[in-house]
């Protein structure tokens, strides 16, 4: 072997080291701000130290701002610009949500309606807040296709890699066909088992029917969008598949510790595993597709669930 072929492989194998270090970087850097910029601190300070952080959600957003700020300083850290932007645009956007509420159109339209419209509303503004999310992307450069705002192949193989081998069970068509209707009766028998009482008079949930399903779709939509594709389309080329997805997972997880059915540690790995699934969905898909609808079967469980309940509180 000649001196310069040697030259040539050894600048080779420095670059591939270079890259492995740098993205080994990127990873820990994406943990340490995902754990950091998750309700990962409150759950910590409320439950273990019995106090709580008032602050939190504008300490959120300065820690997300200048983090972007940095990556135009420091190249090192440039490929995560969009993750850190997405994180601070959802916490600007749940700091103003208050204000938000407090408008005469929104009271005007959501308030004093019934539990069903309320609920409505809530979606209504998690579109909303899916589109900025999805616009401050773009304006950094990001296209549709970077953040599966597409169906994507709903008959892509489970993995993602075709092959010879795979049979048709294995494919997203059957695999999601029957998550959905696994997931979206266990949530239901769940739900109605801590009181069976409302299933009494299961036709009074048919009036609602329309809004549920409106409301189902819309939050489905919402926070795929939001918590799924935003975030995992702007760490998929920093960190790669098998970190965005458990990252992604993890602080949908956390998320929903407070105020998510179930809550608490049981909601913690619940959402966080059907996080993963519906991560995997859009990973191997390449679109919203089955995730958007395995969320939305599970929506309507839980929102037949609270109709039940609204009906029978009547």
């Amino acid at each position: 072997m000649s001196n310069l072929t040697s030259g040539y492989l050894l600048e080779e194998q420095e670059g591939a080291d270079a890259s492995t270090s740098r993205r080994g970087m990127l990873v820990l850097i994406a943990w340490w701000v995902t754990l950091l910029l998750s309700k990962l601190p409150l759950v910590i300070a409320r439950d273990l130290v019995g106090t709580d952080i008032p602050w939190i959600t504008s300490a959120w957003i300065g820690m997300a701002a200048l983090l972007f700020a940095a990556t135009y300083i420091w190249q090192g850290i440039r490929p995560l610009r969009g993750y850190f932007l997405v994180i601070g645009v959802i916490w600007l956007l749940a700091g103003l949500d208050p204000f938000v509420r407090q408008t005469a159109l929104w009271q005007n339209l959501f308030v004093g309606r019934g539990e069903m419209v309320a609920l409505l509303g809530d979606r209504v503004l998690l579109v909303l807040q899916a589109f900025i999310v999805i616009a401050a992307l773009f304006l950094i450069g990001a296209k549709k296709q970077d953040v599966f705002l597409e169906v994507g192949n709903l008959k892509a193989p489970v993995g993602g890699q075709a092959s010879s081998h795979r049979r048709w069970f294995l494919s997203w068509s059957v695999v999601g066909t029957l998550t959905s209707i696994l997931l979206g009766g266990l949530f239901f028998a769940f739900l109605v088992s801590q009181d069976p009482e409302i299933l009494s008079n299961p036709a009074a949930v048919l009036p609602w029917l329309p809004l549920i399903l409106l409301s189902a779709a819309l939050n489905a939509f919402g926070e795929e969008v939001t918590f799924r594709a935003a975030p995992l389309g702007a760490l998929l080329p920093a960190v790669g598949p098998r970190h965005a997805l458990w990252l992604t997972s993890l602080w949908f997880g956390l998320g929903h510790y407070y105020g998510g059915i179930p809550s608490g540690p049981v909601g913690l790995i619940q959402s966080g595993l059907l996080a993963w699934l519906l991560g995997k969905a859009m990973l191997d898909t390449r679109g919203l597709g089955w995730s958007w609808i395995i969320h939305m079967v599970i929506d309507t469980a839980i929102y037949a669930y609270i109709a039940l309940m609204t009906a029978a509180a009547l």
